[in-house]
């Protein structure tokens, strides 16, 4: 070999090793910055990790790898395929010569394989992830009635038979899908005595004693208790900056008081979701925990003990693990982290994998996950069904739903078990018919997803629409109360929610407080009932009690004649509300009302 050859040879061999390395050189830089510069800073480390796992390897190898990888891979071959050229070049070899043309062959090849690798990687992503989810999806068809639901059509079109067991049909489409000939059980959910948006205000306004203190939103959470209209509303109250959590606000949907479980004592809890630096409780979870992942909504707390005022606060967190999925990662349920307090103030904090029915008061499994599975349920038909004929469910998009759509956490009365329950309309399409409910056990986590059932309405049912529920539900309270609200976001009707075979509860909100809330079926053929829930809510920068006051029974709301006698004169609306009588308030609430609306529709301008 002659000096310019070997020459060639080791330039065009540090060119490749400069070409191939510095892209990961430059990864484990990052990652030696974020885990030592930044150390304490758990959410650098592992967001970074996790982001390289998702991106290139989401088995943790080149098996499998993710597309990014192979298009690195391709990238790196051609540069390849050039530095064998320049190589060849400077030796003095024949371009033409065996070696050199049997080289450039391999690494053009191997361009090829890589490019067709990431190319099948990109286009069974979105589909990968509908195996997935779809694979713990049972679609439960009436057996009885009109024939097949045409919702469901383009599944029950290509089925073959089913074990009989838990599949009576399985699809025969490359997404697994389940069908069980079965209608959906007489769950009989117990209902809700107030809405999430009265929820909201009672707990953002009455909680926090001290400065740097907020609800940490999306954990306001409802938890039944097994009774009748016993449930009741928490959220975390979350600690800012150096300010550390503070404990659980709990409302009980009916009374004037919002009571706090605060961490104090032997029980103090020096750390915040919101918290900066030595006092982030997401770094410290991230650090202890860095395979785990949550999503805020999936955060709540309870009190642990008969009288708040005593008890000690708990914060649970249903976690989710990223796993690898043939060229992807997806996110599976992976328990909770149960979090106390302790005498030093270091949180006390306990990963269990599974929890079983009971052991806890609330949602266990991932109401993220939940959302996941839902929005998968699309390619229980395949690719064509989904994109040509639009197959899947997909939430409400009723006004009155707007902020609060699905996965309501409710109790059966069957079984006594909590389930989150999601009424379902069609994908891709302007209906807001209601044609299937989706429903998932949540209070059981352990061993992988949980199945979801789709309970698919047969065609002969009775319809149900909630925007026409909310009509129903309007005209009959200005029927019987003589007061006419607004149906949608900010409306005096909020929430309409599910309970039972066929029944549903609308929530009647005044400033933020559920003062009515009305019963009716779907089909029509059950008078309504509307009953008037007594007690006020505590205003801003009010105190809140020591303790709960008795739930004040629901009684029905007055009837027409009852509010036509209790109307007063405009001008003595504007006096003091406290000498007015309940039904002399509730006119001229209407009232302003009314004269608002006017208002609203004589400046609103037409549009285009």
């Amino acid at each position: 070999m002659t000096k310019r050859a070997a020459h060639a040879i080791r330039s065009g061999a540090v060119a490749l090793a400069v070409w191939w390395l510095w892209m990961p050189l430059v990864g484990l830089l990052v990652w030696l910055v974020k885990h030592f510069v930044f150390g304490g800073f758990g959410q650098q480390d592992q967001s970074y990790l996790l982001l390289i796992e998702r991106e290139f390897f989401p088995n943790g190898g080149p098996l499998d790898a993710a597309p990014l990888f192979w298009f690195w891979i391709a990238v790196g071959l051609c540069g390849t395929v050039w530095a064998v050229v320049h190589i060849a070049e400077e030796a003095g070899a024949a371009l033409h010569g065996l070696r050199t043309r049997l080289a450039v062959a391999v690494v053009v090849l191997a361009v090829a394989g890589s490019l067709v690798r990431a190319g099948t990687g990109l286009w069974d992503d979105d589909k990968d992830a509908g195996r997935f989810y779809a694979a713990a999806t049972v679609l439960d068809v009436p057996a009885s009635g009109a024939g097949t639901p045409r919702s469901v059509l383009p599944v029950i079109e290509h089925t073959r038979s089913g074990d009989g067991t838990r599949c009576d049909l399985h699809g025969t489409a490359d997404v697994p899908a389940c069908v069980k000939t079965a209608p959906m059980p007489d769950f009989d959910f117990e209902a809700r005595t107030a809405s999430y948006a009265a929820a909201t205000k009672a707990l953002t306004d009455s909680a926090g004693l001290t400065s740097g203190i907020n609800l940490l939103g999306h954990s306001l959470h409802y938890l039944p208790d097994g009774s009748a209209g016993g449930g009741v509303w928490t959220a975390v109250l979350d600690g800012s900056g150096e300010q550390p959590m503070e404990g659980v606000a709990v409302w009980d949907g009916r009374s004037n008081s919002v009571v706090t479980c605060a961490f104090r004592g032997d029980h103090a809890f020096g750390r915040a979701f919101g918290g900066t630096g030595a006092v982030s409780l997401r770094n410290l979870l991230a650090e202890r925990f860095p395979d785990l992942v949550y999503s805020d909504q999936d955060i709540w707390g309870y009190c642990d003990g008969t009288d708040p005022r005593t008890a000690r606060p708990v914060v649970v967190i249903s976690v989710t693990r990223q796993i690898g999925y043939r060229q992807r990662t997806v996110l599976e349920p992976a328990g909770v982290l149960v979090l106390r307090g302790s005498p030093d103030g270091r949180p006390d904090v306990t990963h269990r994998a599974e929890v079983s029915p009971g052991e806890l008061p609330g949602a266990v499994y991932p109401a993220s996950v939940v959302r996941s599975q839902i929005h998968e349920v699309q390619w229980l038909g395949g690719r064509g069904a989904k994109d040509d004929r639009g197959f899947g469910y997909d939430h409400t998009s009723a006004a009155t739903n707007a902020t609060n759509p699905g996965e309501f956490l409710l109790r059966s009365k069957a079984d006594g078990h909590l389930y989150y329950v999601t009424p379902l309309v069609p994908r891709e399409s302007s209906s807001q018919l209601v044609v299937a409910f989706a429903v998932l056990q949540a209070d059981r986590v352990g061993g992988g997803l949980g199945d979801l059932h789709v309970y698919v309405r047969g065609d002969d049912e009775p319809p149900v629409n909630l925007d026409v529920l909310a009509g129903r539900m309007v005209t009959y309270m200005a029927q019987q109360t003589s007061i006419t609200i607004s149906a949608g976001k900010d409306g005096a009707l909020q929430e309409i929610i599910p309970f039972g075979r066929d029944k549903w509860r609308g929530f009647v909100d005044f400033n933020g407080q559920t003062q009515d809330y009305i019963d009716l079926s779907g089909d029509a053929g059950v008078t309504p009932n509307l009953v008037s829930v007594n007690g006020g809510i505590t205003p801003p920068g009010g105190q809140p009690s020591t303790s709960p006051s008795p739930s004040p029974s629901a009684t029905p709301a007055p009837s027409a004649s009852a509010s036509a006698s209790a109307t007063v004169p405009v001008g003595e609306c504007g006096g003091d509300p406290a000498k007015l009588t309940t039904g002399q308030l509730a006119a001229c609430v209407a009232e302003l009302s009314k004269a608002l609306q006017g208002r609203v529709q004589d400046q609103a301008s037409p549009r285009p």
